[in-house]
């Protein structure tokens, strides 16, 4: 049983729904029948294909001490 990460393009509400099989979502809010389906950061998260973390696409990281380049 997943848990989605949706957004409502009627009311603009961001909600997560546990789904059960194939059964229908609505916004808790308007209950608008189509809510989007958004990318959750958990299905981005791991590393690139140059070894590099997708987690970390700031300009700095809590590791560095002057710049990212530094330690990777």
């Amino acid at each position: 049983m997943p848990i989605y990460e949706y957004h409502c393009p009627r009311c603009g509400e961001d909600f997560e729904k546990l789904v059960y099989g194939g059964s229908a979502v609505e916004c808790p809010k308007c209950q608008c029948a189509k809510p989007e389906k958004k990318m959750s950061a958990f299905g981005m998260s791991g590393t690139s294909e140059k070894g590099g973390s997708l987690a970390s696409s700031g300009s700095s990281c809590a590791g560095c001490t002057s710049s990212c380049s530094t330690c990777h």
